[in-house]
């Protein structure tokens, strides 16, 4: 009935299994929990939960990024419907996998959201935590309203419509964006429900300004494939606005001497989202710009 399909790379993904799996031993439901290392250098995030019933664990021969791992544990899943979870994530709720049991069967996919942990991180990470709660961490209703933009770390799906849009060969960062594009082209059902995981894998400042660069380079990257529409996310939208203006290289060279500032602001106690949108509006032009 249901393969619950986690993807990982030297995380300590026990926490998340075993509360899965205390959930699944409460259902009659047919269920499955594939565990998809990606090669990871860290064996004993894994030892602990050989024996686990219901478990399934296999290891690549060699790093292939999560979406080929993604790609793998789709085709090993018996079942035809796919419920995909990051690593870093726990269920907010205690009827976590009965309430996506409930949910079989009304759309192509079902998205249940994020959530972050009220007490604040260590100032290292409280980018990440500021932005997640701003920006990720919705209700249904207001996912509704942009129903194709879906964040991966927490999604039911056909594992036919899956299989059919997912890019295995592709190793880029930021991938979501166009898987959400693909979802929005082709048409695909997608409901939103009130079912979160709360994503504890906050990573430091330096870490994630790293990976907003390689998001931006992705989305520009896929433009030019015609994987992604010109108008899709809303850093696209605010690009083409200063484009017909005619002020985005303006603003893209006026930001440039401010970049160690704005990385300074990003990484303080006080981290601005707003100060984030102008990093990424920097780095996307940059890409655009290159041709």
């Amino acid at each position: 009935m249901l393969s619950i399909l986690i993807p990982t790379f030297n995380d300590d993904v026990t926490p998340l299994v075993e509360r899965l799996c205390r959930e699944i031993q409460r259902t009659e439901a047919p269920i499955e929990l594939i565990i998809g290392d990606d090669h990871s250098t860290r064996e004993a995030a894994l030892s602990n939960l050989q024996n686990l019933k219901s478990v399934l664990i296999f290891r690549n021969t060699e790093n292939l990024g999560r979406t080929a791992t993604r790609h793998l544990l789709a085709q090993k899943a018996k079942y035809k419907k796919l419920l995909f979870l990051d690593a870093d994530v726990l269920p907010a709720q205690d009827d976590f996998i009965k309430k996506y049991l409930l949910a079989l069967g009304t759309s192509q996919m079902v998205f249940g959201g994020v959530q972050y942990k009220k007490e604040k991180p260590a100032q290292a990470m409280l980018l990440r935590w500021i932005y997640g709660k701003k920006r990720e961490a919705k209700t249904a209703q207001e996912r509704q309203r942009n129903p194709h933009y879906i964040i991966s770390q927490n999604l039911l799906i056909d594992k036919q419509v899956f299989l059919s849009l997912n890019a295995p060969d592709v190793k880029r960062y930021g991938w979501d964006n166009v898987f959400s594009f693909q979802l929005y082209r082709q048409g695909i059902s997608v409901k939103h429900i009130d079912n979160p995981v709360i994503h504890t894998g906050l990573e430091p400042c330096e870490s994630y300004l790293s990976k907003v660069e390689q998001a931006m380079q992705t989305i520009v990257w896929a433009e030019k494939r015609e994987m992604i529409s010109e108008d899709f996310t809303s850093i696209q939208k605010f690009f083409n606005t200063m484009s017909r203006l005619r002020l985005s290289g303006l603003l893209s060279a006026c930001l440039g001497p401010f970049l160690p500032i704005m990385r300074g602001q990003l990484a303080s106690k006080f981290p601005s989202v707003r100060v984030l949108d102008l990093y990424k509006f920097y780095y996307f032009s940059k890409y655009k710009h290159k041709g």
